[in-house]
């Protein structure tokens, strides 16, 4: 009721017949309950099964082949931390903490990362996450390889044009394009870019607490926005949209012949379109 509805727990408490103590306890217990179950609801697909499942919920939604997510970041409003207010000052004129989060086509969060001080930017974010790191070890983001007019590419990110370029993420070109083919380029790119601002839409909708602001310390405030996504998944995949199936698999080794810079891969997949 706290998550879904954000009312205070003044409020909430008479709802139930029970004290505001009671009210807050029971939401800390179920917050850090559901804070726990993260790493269960919320995978980055490793397994070539699994990373085909992800490209498999793309099919539809755009002709670049071999999309395993999109990539996009928002804002959770929070009270001005004591000790650290300029760092979480945003330029949404707010104080507020950034939410990095990478879905598949069905709007399933597939990486979950929260904490990050407002005035940060989107592509500093990317840089001090986890997925960045994996990705440039290729931990992931390494099989299954699709060939393009002669070449070999790997999986790949979509992300806005706030995201460096790399092998492994593809941007749009410059808004200003009037190159035929990079505005047909963006339009794919943006078609499927476009799940990700949606899976954020569901989330605050249905999880209001996030539309308003945190007047509680920063850690717990994290752990209620992760909880809000173990949530999300746990309703789509429960039939409230589409049903997200993932299979096992082994990994297959990197091949060396699939091409390896951001700019050339980006060239092949508008020269593919």
């Amino acid at each position: 009721y706290r998550l879904a509805h954000g009312n205070s727990y003044s409020s909430i408490a008479p709802v139930f017949n029970v004290g505001k103590s009671t009210a807050i306890e029971a939401v800390q217990d179920v917050v850090n309950g559901l804070y726990e179950l993260r790493d269960e609801y919320i995978k980055f697909p490793e397994t070539l099964a699994e990373v085909n499942a992800s490209i498999g919920t793309f099919a539809d939604l755009t002709d670049l082949p071999n999309v395993v997510g999109a990539i996009d970041g928002s804002h959770v409003r929070i009270k001005a931390p004591v000790d650290s207010a300029p760092d979480y000052f945003s330029r949404y004129q707010q104080h507020d903490f950034i939410i990095q989060a990478i879905v598949n086509g069905k709007k399933i969060f597939i990486d979950f990362a929260c904490g990050f001080p407002g005035s940060m930017h989107d592509a500093r974010v990317l840089r001090r996450s986890t997925v960045f790191e994996r990705a440039e070890q290729r931990d992931i983001l390494t099989q299954p390889t699709v060939n393009v007019n002669g070449h070999e590419l790997g999986p790949y990110l979509l992300g806005d044009s706030a995201y460096p370029l790399s092998p492994w993420l593809m941007k749009p070109y410059p808004e200003g394009t009037r190159d035929p083919r990079e505005i047909t380029f963006n339009k794919h790119l943006s078609s499927a870019r476009v799940k990700v601002e949606c899976a954020f839409g569901v989330l605050k909708s249905r999880w209001r607490i996030l539309m308003k602001r945190f007047d509680s310390g920063i850690c717990f405030a994290i752990k209620t926005a992760v909880a809000c996504a173990v949530l999300h998944n746990i309703c789509i995949r429960s039939g409230d949209e589409r049903e997200d199936e993932e299979e096992d698999d082994d990994c297959c080794p990197g091949d060396p012949n699939v091409i390896r810079d951001g700019d050339d891969i980006r060239d092949i997949l508008k020269n593919f379109l």
